[in-house]
Parts: structure tokens; sequence; C-alpha cells
């Protein structure tokens, strides 16, 4: 597969003949972002390395499984893998653990050809939800989106509001991992609440739709979206008040009401992701270094340290 340009390089129909896909496939995928910025040595001239064949092929691999570009990228993000070999040992490994064990990008690896079908439709609901809205969204829409059949989005889901609470979950679940992953390894419990805080505003737009469409519903009437959607906040809130409860116990925080905190920093983190999409220039560190300081010192004027443990300012 080697190239027979200048030091190994290859241009693109070198490229194409080499990897045994069309160029008109490469171009896509560089579109798309999941390949990297090729070398150019003239202007209109670019060159590929042994490197990015390797990874061209990864990605020729990933995609005869039956990924969808949105999980190829997803995956390549996290894991940039050397070579197939590299991702098949990946994804061999996932596999064998168990759901609780997968993070996001794992569990996309570790699918099945039928969970993939079912993973498409769903990225299909979230941009129609996310361009529509719940109300308006139809299952035509989803499936004109997903370039299947009717028919096919009812085998896997047997009304809209099914696709729909699945699609808040899987947005759910995605967002408290990727906020778990932002975390990361750090101990203290305001660090990990902040960063938390700004994964949650970095991802606000993929669940803007969810939360303002389900409370819109139960507003409306709908029961079933009206539990779902307290099911939600709960979730968040629980998933925060565990580092609530952690700061406690280290003596960061005083005692407070850990899930009664979580619902007040939920509210202050919406407001933020909105002013983040709806204010030009909207500076999210700077909101969030002044968040954190009224956690840590709240609307008191007395110094911090100086009242009784649990006693609240008058």
């Amino acid at each position: 597969m080697a190239g027979k340009g200048r030091h190994g390089l290859m241009k693109m129909k070198e490229l194409s003949r080499a990897s045994g896909l069309p160029v008109s496939t490469i171009k896509f995928y560089l579109a798309k972002g999941l390949l990297p910025v090729p070398r150019k040595e003239k202007p209109n001239v670019s060159y590929y390395d042994r490197a990015f064949l390797e990874r061209l092929m990864v990605i020729k691999s990933m995609r005869s499984e039956g990924l969808s570009i949105r999980s190829i990228k997803s995956i390549l993000d996290r894991y940039p893998f050397r070579d197939v070999e590299d991702w098949n040992r990946f994804r061999e490994r996932v596999r064998k653990k168990s759901a609780r064990e997968l993070a996001e990008v794992e569990r996309l690896a570790a699918m099945s050809d039928e969970e993939r079908r079912k993973e498409e439709i769903l990225d299909a609901a979230f941009r129609v939800f996310s361009s529509r809205g719940y109300r308006t969204a139809t299952m035509d829409d989803i499936a004109a989106e997903a370039r299947v059949s009717k028919g096919t989005c009812y085998q896997y889901f047997p009304s809209k509001e099914e696709i729909f609470i699945a699609t808040m979950e899987r947005s759910l679940r995605s967002l408290l991992s990727e906020a778990g992953q932002a975390a990361g390894e750090a101990r203290d419990a305001l660090t990990r609440l902040g960063l938390e805080g700004l994964s949650f505003i970095s991802r606000y737009r993929d669940v803007q739709f969810m939360f303002l469409s389900v409370v819109s519903e139960a507003l409306a009437g709908n029961r079933r979206l009206k539990e779902k959607a307290a099911e939600a906040y709960r979730r968040v809130a629980e998933f925060l008040a565990e580092d609530i409860r952690r700061g406690i116990e280290e003596g960061s925080f005083r005692p407070v009401d850990p899930l009664s905190v979580s619902y007040a920093l939920i509210g202050i983190a919406e407001v933020a992701g909105n002013l983040h999409l709806l204010e030009k220039g909207f500076d999210v560190p700077a909101f969030f270094v002044k968040l954190m300081d009224f956690i840590r010192h709240g609307l008191s004027s007395t110094p911090q340290g100086s009242r009784g443990e649990g006693e609240i300012a008058k």
C-alpha cells in the first residue's frame, strides 16, 4: 500500500487506489473532519502519508461494520487508532465488558448490527426533534431523515412518544457520561462540580430541545412525558448531589441538603447554557469562576470559616 510520491507520500489518486475507496468518499470523510489535514507543498496539490492511509483504512473498516459518521467521529476523537489492528483489538476488548462498565464511545464500538440500525434511527430522530421540536415532528420526518421506511421506524419504536423518550434517554446518558469524564480524576468536590458544569454547558445545545420539549408537553397534559421530565431532572440532580455529599464529608462544604442544592445548580447551568446560545461573546469560563466563588462563599459577608458548622448567616 506504499505510495509512489516523494518520500513515500501519495497524491489523491494514489491514495484512492491504495485504500480501495473512491476519491469522492475520501473527500467526504475529509469534509466531515474524520481525517487529518493533508500536507500541501503546492496550493492545489495535497500529499498523504502512511499514517493518513492507516487512518483512512480504520474508517473504512468501521463503516463496513455499520457505524454512522457521527459514531465514528465520536470514537476517533477519543481513541485515534494507529491502524485497523489497533481498532480491532479495541473492539474486542470493549465487547467483553459489561454494559455498566462501558463509556459512551465504547458502547458505540460494542454494538451489534441491529443495535447500530436502531442507533441510526435515534440519530435521525435527534436531528428532527432538535430542529422541529416534539409537537411538530412526525414519524415520516424521522424516517426520511434516517433514509428508512416508516415501517422500519415502527419496527423499533411503536410511536413518536417512544422514540422521543429513547432519544431523551440517550442524550441524558451521554450528558452524564461526558460530565463524569470531564471531571476525570479531580478529587476536590468543588473542582468536580465546576468541570461537570462546564461540560453541561458545552453540551447544552444537544439537550436543549429535550428539556424545552418535555416541559412543554408536560404543561400540555402529557402525563408520561411529565414523569420522564421529573425523572431526567432527578437523575442529573442525583449525579451532582454525589459530589456535594463528598464535599460535606471532606469538610469542603457546610452541611446542606445535597439534592436541593443540586436542583438549584441545574437551574443556574441552564441559564448559563441559554446565555451561551443567545449572547454573542458570552464568556463561559469567566461565568464559572464567579459561580464557583458563589458556591464556596454564598451571599454571606462573613469570612469563610468564622461561623459555626451548619450555621446560616442571617
